[in-house]
């Protein structure tokens, strides 16, 4: 095990990649290292040419977290590698609402405790019901403490699967998840980003006083994930004053991310940077 940080460019993930295979002894779930991990579907059933969301569920020990699309000044984010029948696509992952890991000069964008990694998957437009379909997934992920342990996981899904007792749970997992992911842009608010230097000003317009926010960036090394986020109240929303990474390459055209609002209320957002770069 060993502390991971891109931030110092520790090239260890390669070397360690051995220490936390995930075995095949069941069909659908692998307990590894201080994770289980599984494959569930939000339905029991299929239909040719729609969309059917099946996802990736971490349980995690205590104090263990895995990463965010954007991990923060370390971590790597979990990849899955799909295999399907023909004529099935798999999609991008829909991210859950992250949440901000670590402490001092080191800050992490990621998930504790549970968490469920939904994938939409394109079924094929010629498929038939007439027997259970099997989907299998190679899961590569960093798992995190105080230290780091590469792990991957293989695991398979049968639709209509033969067991669906779990059905009923595995949708409220999906609604809950989907409930806790960033919601598009509201078409009535507004977004402007300026650019002050060694600063980025959001300005976000929502109707309404916000005092709470923070910003999850959706690449990496934009702004410096360590630094406080001044957050001022406006009578019709909020400033959000961000500090610019110091390893920062080029300059920022578009900053996209997810703004959380209070009570847990996260959007995605996209703006243009305006001024000096």
């Amino acid at each position: 095990m060993f502390a991971f940080s891109r931030r110092f460019a520790l090239p260890l993930t390669i070397l360690l990649l051995g220490l936390a295979f995930a075995t095949t002894a069941a069909a659908q779930s692998f307990t590894v290292t201080h994770a289980k991990v599984s494959l569930i579907a939000e339905n029991n059933s299929l239909q040719a040419g729609q969309t059917a969301w099946v996802g990736v569920l971490f349980d995690l020990e205590k104090g263990w977290h895995i990463y965010w699309v954007n991990p923060g000044d370390s971590g790597e984010r979990p990849k899955i590698q799909w295999q399907l029948p023909a004529g099935f696509q798999a999609k991008e992952i829909r991210w859950p609402t992250p949440v901000r890991l670590g402490a001092g000069t080191v800050i992490d964008y990621g998930y504790e405790g549970r968490v469920l990694l939904p994938v939409p998957i394109q079924v094929a437009a010629d498929y038939k019901a007439a027997k259970p379909v099997m989907l299998s997934a190679d899961i590569r992920y960093l798992i995190c403490r105080e230290v780091c342990i590469p792990a991957k996981a293989q695991a398979s899904l049968s639709i209509p699967s033969t067991n669906a007792s779990n059905a009923a749970a595995n949708h409220e997992l999906f609604r809950g998840t989907f409930d806790n992911s960033p919601k598009a842009w509201p078409g009535g608010w507004k977004a402007q980003v300026s650019d002050n230097g060694g600063f980025l000003l959001l300005s976000l317009d929502t109707g309404t006083p916000e005092p709470h926010a923070t910003f999850f960036p959706l690449e990496e090394d934009q702004i410096d994930n360590s630094a406080v986020q001044g957050v001022t109240p406006t009578p019709r929303g909020m400033q959000i004053k961000l500090k610019k990474s110091d390893q920062l390459l080029k300059p920022i055209g578009t900053l996209k991310g997810v703004v959380v609002l209070g009570q847990g209320r996260a959007f995605e957002f996209s703006a243009p940077v305006e001024g000096k770069k």
